[in-house]
């Protein structure tokens, strides 16, 4: 048998090599059970109402058409499609000019959500101080209709599974 040497040797074994690589760092870090994400979700859904009561309390200041908080992965299915990176983002932001403990609170149930390491998302905060009320507003509204579609889709898709 004869042996071949040469780059198309080299070529075939750095493929290999490298997919084996991305295999192993595109796969999940973690994954919660499904009836765990609900819980997690179930207490966000708590958590953004607060936060959103807390805020709609000021009157004056209208939702805006500008800011969106992307709310789910696209072409992710349930339980893992709730785009928590983004929204860690936009309330880590939030957080440096508003420090309440429930938006800590928040951070925390998210971060049990990520299930991949990936960069932050990078998101800035309007500097005028009505923009920036707009800005808040619009997001805590946007967060809880959020994870209102994300606790209905998890129950519903717990129910087909059940039936």
């Amino acid at each position: 048998m004869a042996s071949h040497s040469g780059p198309a040797t080299s070529v075939l074994f750095l493929l290999c090599c490298l997919g084996s690589w991305l295999a192993c760092h595109t796969l999940p870090v973690h994954l919660l059970p499904p009836s765990e994400v609900q819980k997690v979700v179930e207490e966000l859904q708590f958590l953004s109402k607060i936060l959103l009561k807390d805020v709609e309390e000021e009157k004056g200041v209208p939702v805006s058409q500008n800011y969106t908080l992307p709310c789910f992965i696209p072409d992710a299915q349930p339980p893992n499609n709730i785009h928590s990176l983004a929204i860690r983002a936009h309330l880590k932001v939030i957080s440096q000019v508003d420090s309440k403990s429930v938006i800590d609170e928040i951070i925390e149930q998210l971060n049990k959500l990520i299930f991949q390491d990936a960069p932050e998302t990078n998101i800035s905060m309007p500097t005028e101080t009505f923009e920036r009320k707009c800005f808040i507003l619009t997001i805590f509204k946007q967060f809880s209709e959020c994870m209102d579609l994300a606790l209905k889709s998890l129950t519903s898709g717990a129910q087909e599974a059940t039936t």
